[in-house]
């Protein structure tokens, strides 16, 4: 059927056919509005269009579906579009510019999320599963009343007045937050095609930046002290043995503190679809273990020290075939609260996992050993510091530092150390 015209009331739309021949759309413009028409599409579901010439642009805008409009009410609405055409009005771009502005905070959160990583290691590449899920975490906690507001709503006001709200309950939290707010209200500032207006000129949270509102979050600074490391390692080998678990309990806290590695990569993170760590990155051949696409998107290859590679040589013989970590029977401890809290009862000492991560740089410090040094086995990336892109470190003198640092916490306890 080809296009063709007609006055479109509700007996000559009746007249066509359901689908049209050919399966293409077909236009059928109205003899007495100039542009009005309806369109069948190849489906058969039919639509009132007004189409006119904007500038150089032909813009084609969808009135109604013809099931829920009558053709008198799709002509008044025609008449009006016709008057905003007229008065060089791209109603087009008016309902895309409304669109824009009408984008939600979820909207905006979930764009950010989508969006390529734009620094550090994996530049361009996709964010990792653990920063899209806190990131959604965060935002829902301390946004949650905000994320369906347009962001054209959230004000320097708000900002101000909500920073320091859960910055009386959390400062690091608050500044956590408003940190994924900035990103998510940058990349929606960012995300604009050439020529086009941003919907906002200034982040709002900004406003932090020129009150000096950031909450001044000093680094955690929880650790074993080092006089009491010899104490808190014979606690550890003699104090977990009546708990479920125990025996990988006592194991893996003598890993972390060995090691500096971060917790999740002994266990794992089911949301992030982060496996625990397997016998096969274990090389007892070559005395070493890889952590796998570790926090930092790089595989870490870490040198065992003797006594630490003797003790997983025992693990082997009781542990399950797959998890370093597991029982005989493969399972896993859920998490180490329980021998953290032994370990507070035994020795008086609170530390956390990531507390023998600090434990473990403070002795390598203590050692002299370099900063690049400390930096490799610890798996920081160097950030901003350039030298440390032209410092190489070979794996045999990461092995030397490394065996001094387990001589150091595996100390016997003297009477100087108590």
């Amino acid at each position: 059927m080809a296009d063709n015209r007609m006055k479109l009331t509700k007996a000559s739309i009746a007249t066509l056919p359901g689908i049209p021949e050919g399966g293409k759309q077909v236009l059928i413009w109205d003899t007495e509005i100039r542009g009005f028409g309806l369109r069948i599409a190849p489906g058969g579901t039919k639509s009132y269009v007004m189409q006119r010439r904007v500038g150089r642009q032909t813009r084609r805008i969808t009135i109604a579906r013809a099931d829920d409009m009558t053709p008198e009410s799709a002509r008044k609405k025609a008449l009006i579009l016709a008057g905003e055409f007229a008065q060089g009005v791209d109603p087009v771009a008016v309902r895309q510019e409304e669109a824009r502005r009408g984008q939600t905070l979820r909207h905006a959160m979930e764009a950010y999320i989508a969006a390529p990583k734009k620094k550090g290691v994996g530049k361009g590449g996709e964010k990792k599963a653990r920063t899209k899920r806190d990131v959604r975490v965060v935002m829902q906690r301390r946004f949650g009343d905000w994320l369906d507001k347009p962001l054209v709503e959230i004000t320097e006001s708000m900002v101000k007045e909500r920073h320091a709200s859960v910055t009386r309950a959390s400062p690091a939290q608050a500044n956590l937050a408003f940190r994924y707010l900035r990103a998510v209200i940058n990349n929606v500032i960012a995300d604009v095609d050439e020529g086009e207006p941003p919907i906002l000129k200034v982040n709002p949270v900004t406003r932090l930046n020129r009150l000096n509102q950031w909450a001044d979050v000093r680094p955690a600074k929880g650790r074993i002290p080092d006089a009491r490391i010899p104490e808190w390692v014979d606690a550890v080998k003699t104090g977990l043995d009546d708990l479920p678990h125990g025996a990988e309990m006592r194991d893996a806290l003598l890993f972390l503190l060995l090691t500096g590695a971060r917790i999740g990569e002994l266990f794992g993170s089911k949301p992030d679809n982060y496996p625990p760590l397997r016998w096969s990155s274990i090389d007892f051949r070559q005395s070493k273990v890889t952590f796998p696409d570790t926090k930092n998107r790089l595989d870490h290859e870490f040198p065992l020290p003797r006594e630490l590679k003797i003790l997983l040589e025992n693990r082997k013989g009781r542990a399950g075939p797959e998890y370093v970590f597991s029982s005989i029977s493969g399972e896993l401890p859920s998490d180490l609260r329980p021998a953290f809290r032994r370990m507070a009862s035994l020795t008086g000492i609170d530390v956390t996992a990531h507390d023998l991560r600090r434990t473990f740089s403070s002795v390598a410090s203590k050692l002299d050993i370099s900063i690049y040094k400390i930096k490799q086995l610890t798996n920081h990336i160097s950030g901003n510091d350039v030298t440390a892109d032209y410092v190489e470190v070979e794996i045999e003198e990461l092995q030397e530092a490394i065996q001094k640092i387990e001589d150091h916490i595996l100390r016997p306890i003297k009477k100087d150390d108590v």
